[in-house]
Parts: C-alpha cells; sequence; structure tokens
C-alpha cells in the first residue's frame, strides 16, 4: 500500500496489500503472487514469499470475507513464526488488531517509527535535491509565465488554474508529481493553504508554493516564492523584506542540537520585533504557522520548527517558510529546503527570490 514506513523499510511500492515483518535481524515480506517476481528485483528486503504459500485461496474460499481473511493469513504467519507479541505502526487497521488480539496475540504500539525516518542518507538527500530541481524548473515556468502575462485593467490575462496547470506540465517533464498547488494572489493569498482561483491581479502580492514528489525516488521537494507584476505597495514591501529577514534569522541558528521550538521563537521574535503578529500571541494574522517541517516520503515529516519542536540532527531535511498573512492586504511566503549539518546547514534550494517581476 502506499505508507510511507512500509515503503521506507522495504524500498518497495504497490498498490496490493503487504505484509512486512522485522523478527531481530531477520526480515522478511509477504505479498501477492503476482507482485512476487517484481518484489525480488525492487525490494530491499531480500526474504519475499507469497500469500499463496500460505493458503490464501483455501482462506478465501472458507470465510468470503477479505478482512477476515486478512487476519487468518496474518496470524497464521505469525503462528508459523513462533511470534505471539507484535509490534505495529499508528495506522494499523483496528480489525486486524481486534481480530488478532481475540486470538491471543499481545499487540503494542511501536514508537519511533517516524523518528527513523528522519535523519536522511545521502541517497535520500540526492534523491529530495532531484525532485527540488525540477520543482525549480517548475517554478521558473510559473514566474516567466506570469511575467509575460499582459496588464488588462487591474489583472493579469492569466489564471490562477493557469500558472498551476504549467507547473504541473513541467514537473511531469522532471520525472516528478504533485498533490497539489498554491498559486493565490491577493486576498486567497492571506490564507496560508488557499489553492487559488480565478484572474491574478495587477499590484498584489501571488504566493505560489510547489511541492511535488519525485515518481522513481518517492522523496518529495518543497518551495515557496511570492511575486507579484505592477507596483508592491509599502506595505507588501515592508511584509516581504521582514520575511526574508526572518528567513535568515532561522538559518543563522540552525545546526544540530538547536531545537525546532527555538527556530520558531526567533522567527516570532524578528516579526514581533517589527511589528507583526504572530501565533505565539494567539494570533488569527501575522505569522500563523510553524517555521518549517521535516520532508521526505511524505512532504509533512518530523522535525517540527514550531512550539514544542525537537533537537535538530544532522542530517535531516527541514523547510524554512516564514509568512505574514493580512487579509486587507495579501500574504507574503518564502520557502527554502535546507540539510541540516553539525556545525549549520547546506540550503538545497538554488532559485532566486524576487518581489516585483
Amino acid at each position: 500500500m502506499h505508507d510511507a514506513n512500509l515503503y521506507y523499510f522495504t524500498k518497495f511500492l504497490t498498490s496490493s496489500t503487504v505484509i512486512y515483518i522485522r523478527k531481530g535481524k531477520r526480515e522478511f515480506i509477504v505479498l501477492s503472487q503476482m507482485e512476487v517476481e517484481r518484489a525480488k528485483k525492487e525490494s530491499r528486503v531480500k526474504d519475499v514469499r507469497s500469500t499463496t504459500d500460505y493458503g490464501v485461496k483455501e482462506l478465501i474460499k472458507k470465510y468470503q470475507d477479505p478482512k477476515r481473511v486478512r487476519c487468518e493469513l496474518l496470524y497464521k504467519i505469525l503462528r508459523e513464526e513462533g511470534v505471539e507479541q507484535i509490534e505495529v505502526p499508528g495506522n494499523f487497521p483496528f480489525f486486524l488488531s481486534e481480530g488478532l488480539r481475540k486470538k491471543g496475540t499481545n499487540i503494542t504500539l511501536a514508537e519511533g517509527l517516524e523518528k527513523v525516518r528522519e535523519v536522511k542518507s545521502k541517497a535520500e538527500i540526492e534523491c529530495i535535491i532531484r525532485a527540488q530541481r525540477a520543482c525549480e524548473k517548475a517554478m521558473r515556468a510559473a514566474i516567466d509565465a506570469i511575467k509575460s502575462a499582459k496588464i488588462r485593467g487591474d489583472s493579469l490575462d492569466i489564471t490562477s488554474e493557469r500558472v498551476k496547470f504549467i507547473i504541473e506540465h513541467s514537473l511531469i517533464d522532471g520525472q516528478c508529481a504533485t498533490d497539489d498547488i498554491i498559486v493565490a494572489c491577493g486576498k486567497q493569498a492571506s490564507n496560508p493553504h488557499c489553492k487559488g482561483h480565478g484572474m491574478l491581479k495587477k499590484d498584489a502580492s501571488i504566493v505560489i508554493d510547489v511541492f511535488p514528489y519525485h515518481r522513481r525516488g518517492r522523496y518529495h521537494a518543497d518551495m515557496s516564492r511570492t511575486v507579484l507584476r505592477g507596483e508592491a505597495t509599502a506595505e507588501i514591501t515592508d511584509m516581504y523584506q521582514a520575511v526574508l529577514d526572518a528567513q535568515n534569522v532561522a538559518f543563522d541558528i540552525i545546526k544540530a542540537g538547536v531545537t525546532g521550538e527555538d527556530v520558531h521563537n526567533a522567527v516570532c521574535d524578528l516579526f514581533e520585533g517589527r511589528g507583526y503578529d504572530t501565533e505565539m500571541k494567539g494570533s488569527k494574522t501575522g505569522f500563523i504557522h510553524s517555521t518549517g517541517h521535516g520532508v521526505g516520503i511524505e512532504i509533512h515529516e518530523g522535525p517540527s520548527l514550531s512550539m514544542g519542536g525537537s533537537a535538530l540532527r544532522a542530517g535531516n531535511v527541514i523547510t524554512v517558510e516564514p509568512g505574514l498573512y493580512y487579509p486587507n492586504i495579501g500574504g507574503v511566503r518564502v520557502e527554502d529546503i535546507v540539510l541540516v549539518t553539525a556545525k549549520g546547514y547546506k540550503n538545497l534550494t538554488k532559485f532566486p527570490k524576487q518581489l516585483v517581476i
């Protein structure tokens, strides 16, 4: 299934059900016969078994209930392996937990699976960079389209939908895909997660947020830029400069051992020092989200740059994305992804930052 933890531990992706079991240093996967040969070639796990080996056809005939079959199959596998106690991830199906408990299996929650994924290997970092380069190419195509659009009255002759279409096609060319794209203008941009719609406006900030994943490697990238056609008001200009300065303040203190909360607090302090509202004081406008998050197989992973954020570790890949949002003005967000190192960080984002285009 499309499960981040399962993919991380097996490096195998399928829409079919996969059973992954690790017992000490021994591990194996069980899946449909139709996927066995592919799994043997693609999976990191060398011991690949078929559900046919465990009599799945007989179980289907006997129970004629897919959920019951899955439960009986898993129980049979555990019994043959001599396993009476298992640790499962938080998204383990409830019906399986209940079915196995009734059969006497002791089930506990596996702690820290997501934590293991936070520190990235060299290969993982390289895959993130590939996705990021495709992301930057798509961002360039989007900004060029906005820059070349004609101005008609107070609008540009291009829509949010058209720009998202251009981004998506560029990502496809870069062997990437995305579940969503943000191109939000004016008042829409004052809502951090508004996807955006309709004609883009002249003299208004346009927040573009692109977060693709590489189709083969499956790892994500993430980047936001804010641009504007026409003339920027003093309010937008000041907001943009404050966001850039806030990002640089975060960069200055990021390194292994510093907590995500420390980074977030530093950003909030800068904004508050400039007279902007922040979530730290319970505001519903201004800076109203975390400073950043981990990026990997999932677009949002740990660690978090937010209240309660844990200590950063060398090998974390995180976003740094301060923003300001006011309904009567618009929104501004700038986002890079960086690799945390023992002494600081390495910015994996190469795309320039420019408000007026």
